[in-house]
């Protein structure tokens, strides 16, 4: 286990190199060098496969090496953010590339350029500046809004876009030449040659380049480069199983940003598990619905005579099993997650969520049956076409689970606990719902409140809800354009989230509830391809 206490930030560095293992060693000495960046600490970043994945593909190609950093503001010195594998300053490599995953990160983002001695608006770069690059689900779901800061975008499967980086950088050109010839590949978004909304692009459009359907059984699964123990998935290894989902959900961009579904063979997926179960005992599953695999039970029952212990952070609901929880439970889990997303079946179909009331009342019956002590559901508020009648079908759905996990652990000897984490709906952009509104702040509020005394009345159900200023922030990061640069400049520079949200509300709201809904409270859940055109993230399409 890492060391408990207080510690210098030269000890912290020293101390997670040591502990770190590696399950390739990679050539990490070459011409082109590129400072990979993570815009959060080590734990969060280390926990990130595909960040872990693109620094394993980088030091693959041939006379290329990457080094990591991370916003870690303990651990600045007068240079700046150095790099974990020779304390490089980030300024001084010719390529700084970013890893982002997820828009609350934006802000270190912003914060760390100007800190690494980076001019923080590409326009401001000259020919000894490094080209800053972002890759990452944020690239490729609404680059707009950082087109000010970034010289580049990949925007795509790491597995597409790296090889051609690669041999971009191996000409060995000057900045401007080498973002021209970046702009002259499919899958890479440069806005001072394309334009901010790429109109200078071919067709207008950027194409996301990423694996096909049928490209998933030849597919190596990617999988956790370097195992630690300074991460909440200490010494972990991660191998992503599939990536999009069939379940189709209208609000989850995942599912049809990423269409169509990629799953790797179980046979690939244990032979990374076999040739790395000598580093480690512990793996996880990555995917947008683990359950979804089609081969799940030969993956878990592999990683069973393994003798790995897996923990599965989420299941789809119709994919829950006696066999599945049963290889679950002889590892000794009590704890699992569910996404009923709404509190009775209408609003369900509403969401393209195939789930019935029968159905979820018999998977949760028999995740009690199987001994599970603690079960987590995933709902939201605020859906389109949601009524109060909607939300007290909530408390009742929970109240109804809650009676269920009950009887059944008398039975064992033991009483669960039900967990319903409440968030609100976010609009998303590529869902059909990309251009639902938000619900009002003081209904947010209002609701959760609600949710919030009813389940203080039941025993045994440990309530959690996302706060109103949260949801607006998150929506707002999700959907703006270039009218966000004020205030992500204002963030970056220290304002809190209430304080951004106070002084900008009618330009978040102008964003999040573009008109609000109309006077029937009507649901689209189709896409609207001039709204789409028009939209800040217009100019994407898929190959």
């Amino acid at each position: 286990m890492p060391p408990k206490g207080p510690r210098t930030g030269l000890d912290t560095k020293q101390e997670r190199l040591a502990a770190e293992r590696r399950t390739e060693e990679l050539r990490q000495t070459g011409r082109f060098r590129i400072a990979l960046g993570f815009p959060n600490s080590y734990d969060v970043g280390m926990s990130n496969l595909g960040f872990q994945w693109v620094y394993r593909l980088l030091n693959r190609e041939d006379d290329v090496a990457s080094e990591r950093f991370f916003w870690e503001p303990e651990l600045l010195d007068r240079r700046g953010p150095l790099t974990y594998e020779t304390g490089t300053p980030v300024g001084e490599f010719p390529l700084v590339a970013f890893s982002i995953s997820w828009e609350m990160d934006y802000v270190n983002f912003l914060k760390l350029l100007p800190r690494a001695q980076i001019p923080l608006l590409r326009e401001d770069r000259s020919d000894t500046d490094p080209i800053v690059l972002v890759g990452g689900d944020c690239a490729r779901i609404n680059p707009a809004p950082l087109t000010p800061y970034v010289d580049a975008f990949a925007m795509g499967d790491a597995e597409k876009l790296v090889p051609l980086l690669a041999e971009v950088l191996r000409q060995d050109a000057g900045r401007d030449a080498t973002l021209s010839r970046m702009a002259a590949l499919r899958g890479f978004y440069v806005p001072a040659v394309h334009g901010k909304d790429a109109h200078e692009a071919e067709d207008g459009k950027i194409v996301v380049q990423q694996f096909k359907a049928a490209e998933g059984v030849f597919r190596e699964p990617p999988h956790t480069t370097i195992l630690t123990p300074y991460t909440e998935l200490s010494d972990k290894l991660l191998i992503e199983i599939a990536r999009g989902c069939s379940e189709m959900c209208r609000f989850c961009w995942a599912a049809y940003a990423m269409a169509p579904q990629v799953r790797i063979p179980a046979s690939r997926i244990l032979e990374v598990a076999e040739r790395n179960r000598r580093l480690t005992s512990r793996a996880g599953l990555i995917a947008t619905a683990v359950g979804d695999h089609p081969e799940i039970l030969d993956i878990l029952e592999g990683l069973a005579r393994l003798e790995y212990h897996v923990a599965l952070s989420s299941i789809k609901i119709d994919a829950v099993s006696e066999e599945l929880l049963g290889i679950l439970v002889r590892q000794g889990e009590k704890s699992l997650a569910i996404a009923p997303e709404a509190g009775n079946e209408r609003l369900r179909r509403v969401l393209n969520k195939k789930v019935s009331d029968e159905m979820l009342r018999e998977k949760v019956r028999l995740i009690a049956r199987a001994g599970f002590s603690s079960l987590k559901l995933y709902l939201q508020i605020g859906l389109p076409g949601e009524t109060e009648s909607d939300v007290d079908d909530l408390v009742n759905l929970v109240s109804d689970l809650r009676e269920i996990m009950l009887e059944e652990g008398r039975k064992l000897g033991r009483l669960g606990t039900l967990v319903p984490s409440v968030n609100t709906f976010i609009p998303k952009p590529h869902t059909p719902f990309e251009n639902e509104a938000v619900e009002d702040p003081e209904e947010i509020e209002r609701k959760m409140k609600k949710l919030d005394q009813a389940f203080r009345r039941m025993p045994n159900v440990v309530f959690r809800g996302m706060p109103p200023t949260e949801a607006l922030w998150e929506a707002y990061l999700a959907k703006m354009g270039l009218e966000s640069g004020e205030i992500l400049r204002a963030a970056a520079a220290g304002d809190s989230v209430r304080k951004l949200v106070r002084d900008h509300r009618a330009t978040i709201l102008s964003v999040v509830r573009p008109g609000g809904r109309d006077a029937e409270g009507k649901m689209r859940g189709v896409f609207d391809p001039k709204a789409r055109q028009e939209s800040p993230w217009g100019f994407i399409t898929k190959s």
